[in-house]
């Protein structure tokens, strides 16, 4: 009898014991499953680059009006499909006097964000109808709207757009604003109005900087007095470079971006950089003021910011980057341009005397 219980007591704490053992290791295993489960998830956030938001958190529709070309619609339709899946992006393009136009004008208006068209020398133009917002790849920018409502994400540059061809026909060599006075090519150049493109306005900007001793002064008007008669103007800046790509033109007063990818694509014209020097201008986005999915619209500027976008861009479309990382793409930097610097308070507030000045001499010396 001693013995059997001594069997049976012994079987009961090893029982017991076994219990013990098997509760301890469930909840191991069950608090080892939960971590697991948890490091599982926090890659994909983790992996994910700083300035991209949970995609949980992005959904909806966002309302995109813009002045890109296809191209670079493409290249950002990819890149917020990618981190964004659950947040359909639909866009809008014109230009952006157009745009502004349309959201001030319809109160219903469901844009949530504005993008392109936008330049520093702005001012106060488009504020009432945005919002404030700085970006998240903010400090690695090298432009800043002092504002605070602007989102960069281009720089432009200013060309001249040639068709070699017709160079050697006419027997003339273009490689600045002063071989635009050859008489050879009299009503031979093409440029944008002032005060109907922003190229135009740009180059109007650009020449005023570089043809005198100081920027707007009677020098620079000199040139332009004599620039006017050899040339026609078109009030859109696609027709300068294609019509010049399309032999209409020898030579046009354009920008970087669009001649670059012109050449890309394979169209017989030449990207001159001006002998006399440039001008930059950095061009951007911003989120409007009653965005109806506004954290949509804060992630949208948040990419836009990113140089892995501006890179894209540059790959895609040649586009200049306002992010200090970008990569170029067969494009010269800048400090080989012999740039020289804007007061883009002085244009901001001066704009419509100085294109009245080029309208009026317009009109008297071209006949």
């Amino acid at each position: 009898m001693k013995r059997l219980l001594c069997v049976l007591l012994a079987s009961v704490i090893g029982l017991s014991t076994a219990a013990c053992s098997s509760g301890t290791n469930t909840a191991d295993a069950s608090s080892a499953s939960s971590v697991g489960s948890q490091t599982a998830s926090s890659p994909s956030d983790s992996s994910l680059p700083y300035y991209v938001h949970s995609a949980d958190k992005i959904t909806g529709n966002i309302t995109v009006y813009t002045t890109m070309e296809d191209k670079e619609q493409e290249v950002l339709k990819g890149l917020w499909s990618k981190y964004y899946p659950k947040c359909e992006m639909k866009i809008q393009a014109d230009s952006i006097g157009t745009l502004a136009t349309k959201i001030r004008g319809d109160q219903s208006t469901n844009a949530d964000v504005v993008i392109g068209g936008m330049f520093q020398a702005d001012g106060s133009m488009y504020q009432d109808i945005l919002q404030k917002y700085t970006a998240a790849c903010d400090k690695e920018q090298s432009y800043h709207d002092p504002a605070g409502y602007y989102t960069y994400y281009d720089v432009q540059v200013m060309c001249l757009v040639v068709n070699p061809e017709l160079c050697k026909q006419f027997g003339v060599k273009i490689s600045g604003y002063k071989d635009l006075l050859n008489p050879k090519l009299k009503k031979k150049i093409i440029l944008a109005d002032p005060s109907a493109s922003s190229s135009g306005w740009r180059q109007l900007q650009t020449i005023l900087a570089v043809m005198g001793d100081k920027f707007n002064d009677d020098k620079s008007w000199n040139y332009i007095k004599q620039l006017i008669p050899m040339c026609f103007s078109t009030s859109s800046s696609k027709a300068v470079y294609n019509l010049v790509s399309s032999g209409e033109y020898v030579a046009g007063l354009s920008y970087e971006s669009a001649v670059k990818d012109m050449i890309k694509d394979g169209a017989p014209i030449e990207c001159v950089y001006m002998k006399e020097g440039n001008t930059a201008m950095a061009g951007g986005a911003a989120i409007v003021k009653k965005a109806k999915n506004l954290p949509a619209a804060q992630a949208m500027m948040d990419l836009l910011s990113s140089s892995e976008f501006q890179s894209a861009r540059a790959k895609e479309s040649c586009g200049r980057g306002s992010n200090s990382k970008c990569k170029l793409n067969d494009l010269p930097e800048s400090s080989t341009l012999n740039m020289k610097d804007l007061n883009f308070s002085y244009l901001s507030k001066n704009k419509g005397d100085i294109c009245k000045k080029w309208n009026d001499l317009w009109a008297q010396l071209h006949k």
